[in-house]
């Protein structure tokens, strides 16, 4: 295949470096905007009232802009690319954009009008203590950042279409930076409806910084719409599926928070937070390596190449395994210190602290299943096959509701995090064996000894890092920077135990974070 078609491993290398830096810089912010909101409103009926506002215009976004974007538009856009088909790319483009305007617009605007009868059935779950006027005013805010951010989406795919990572994975960072200016400026004045207008204006900033980058690509806008288009009647013919499929994370966490708001206060908040600490380590990396790898597979698969998706596959299902075990490990023995330094201050208490600290450990056992979720998901969409993974999908959402119902009784809010580790577990054993009958044998016995030195790797670490924070931890508490000192002593420690052994096993999967660090030099 043509190299401007196909990334080799170097390149591949280069690009997740400057994602992952991007996508950090999108976490670390991220997780500021959350200390910014906790300290200022703790975890409460208001933040959950937010959290909702919140929730709904990114659940449409991800349900059916971001998946369909993922798992459809990239390899149609990628084939007529590769095809050098112009006049087709054009036509499809424009329709797939104005259809998306129009059509957002229309749920948007419903949204807006059933806002206050959404917050009532809220307030009914949640024993009557969600103010119905604080929701409506926030989700009337916000919900037209489902246009823009979808749009906005539309772009990243285009961008990492031809190999461009950069922009498009910072831009949650700006968008992150300009809601923390607006909280911080406008608190005193409208409360948490500070939080709101910040996420709409940095919706607006969230696309707008990417569109620059667009002379990339042969594109003119113009307003036209071509139902009758291949392209466009094979991306809407994809569009249940993939909705249902890919949208069964966002269908479980809105199950999940369901739940949570029934439980009291604060719940559904603390929730989030579990989550968003979790994906701390999921976006930088797992994230990373899959938003680099998909392009490059849906160009194989568009070029029949199965030895080369096979590669590939292996590639980033080790890699994604050499990150996220030992992530998982980490976050499990400090969640507590973790989430002490990350936001208790002012209106999030020990109390608060503990029930988060507790989700986190069930978040955290499901790292490694989340992001092989991710990439076993994208192999079968870049084959066009949709109706496996909507299959899978629509059993989890299933078990994931018969799961909250059952462990909610014995663990509290707890159970809702390990419902959503369960349920991901189930979902990478059935796809694996599926996609293992579709192409073969993919190089499942270089994974399992790469897996098997991974977790010898992953205990060394555990068992050294469990006992120094149990001694560490006789100082820690003395007072802030006390504990923040120490938790980064002792996750570097961590960090630097588990290098050693994997160097130690002499793994092939050390190289990707040499490389990342030669590179990381190098730009230094």
């Amino acid at each position: 295949m043509d190299e401007d078609y196909l990334l080799s491993r170097k390149k591949i290398f280069n690009a997740t470096f400057l994602v992952i830096l991007a996508i950090l810089l999108s976490k670390i912010s991220g997780l500021v905007r959350d200390q910014i909101m906790t300290g200022y409103f703790g975890i409460t009926y208001d933040t959950d009232a937010f959290t909702w506002a919140y929730f709904i215009p990114n659940l449409f976004r991800v349900l059916f802009a971001e998946s369909l974007i993922i798992a459809a538009f990239i390899p149609i856009y990628s084939t007529y690319l590769k095809r050098n088909q112009k006049d087709d790319l054009k036509i499809f483009v424009n329709s797939v954009v104005n259809i998306m305007v129009v059509v957002f617009l229309v749920i948007s605007a419903v949204i807006f009008i059933l806002s206050p009868e959404i917050g009532a059935i809220l307030s009914k779950i949640a024993n009557n203590q969600l103010d119905v006027y604080k929701f409506m005013v926030m989700n009337r805010i916000m919900i037209f950042s489902l246009v823009l951010m979808s749009l906005s989406g539309l772009v990243t795919g285009i961008l990492n279409s031809h190999n461009i990572f950069t922009i498009s994975s910072l831009a949650p960072f700006v968008m992150n930076v300009i809601t923390v200016i607006f909280v911080i400026l406008l608190f005193s004045h409208l409360g948490i409806f500070s939080i709101a207008i910040g996420i709409i204006v940095g919706s607006v900033m969230h696309l707008v910084i990417q569109l620059p980058q667009l002379k990339a690509s042969p594109l003119k806008y113009r307003f036209a719409i071509n139902f009758k288009h291949k392209g466009v009647s094979e991306i809407f013919s994809l569009m249940l599926p993939i909705l249902l499929s890919l949208g069964a994370v966002q269908l479980n966490n809105g199950v999940d928070n369901f739940f949570a708001l029934n439980l009291g206060g604060g719940n559904t908040t603390a929730l989030t937070l579990s989550w968003r600490v979790a994906n701390l380590p999921l976006g930088v990396f797992s994230v990373a390596i899959v938003t680099v790898l998909y392009p490059l597979i849906s160009r194989q698969a568009a070029g029949d190449d199965i030895k080369g998706i096979k590669e590939s596959f292996s590639l980033g299902i080790r890699e994604i395994g050499y990150m996220m075990i030992p992530a998982t490990a980490g976050l499990v023995i400090l969640s507590y210190p973790i989430i002490k330094v990350l936001f208790e201050r002012y209106n999030f208490g020990p109390v608060d602290t503990k029930k988060v600290a507790y989700i986190l450990i069930f978040h955290s056992l499901g790292l490694i299943f989340f992001g092989l979720l991710m990439i076993l998901n994208r192999i079968f969409y870049a084959f066009k096959n949709v109706k496996t993974p909507l299959k899978v999908a629509s059993f989890s959402i299933i078990v994931n509701f018969i799961l909250d119902w059952i462990l909610i009784k014995f663990m509290d809010v707890g159970g809702l995090a390990l419902s959503t580790t369960l349920v991901a577990l189930c979902n990478v054993a059935i796809l694996i064996i599926i996609l293992r009958k579709k192409i073969g044998n993919f190089g499942g016995r270089r994974i399992f000894i790469s897996y098997g030195k991974i977790l010898a790797a992953a205990a060394v670490m555990s068992a050294v890092l469990y006992f120094l924070w149990r001694w560490l931890e006789n100082f820690a508490y003395q007072g802030m920077w006390p504990l923040i000192l120490l938790l980064f002593l002792a996750i570097v420690a961590g960090a630097g135990i588990y290098i050693a052994c994997t160097i130690l096993f002499k793994m092939e999967e050390v190289k990707f974070v040499v490389g990342l660090f030669k590179k990381l030099r190098k730009d230094t």
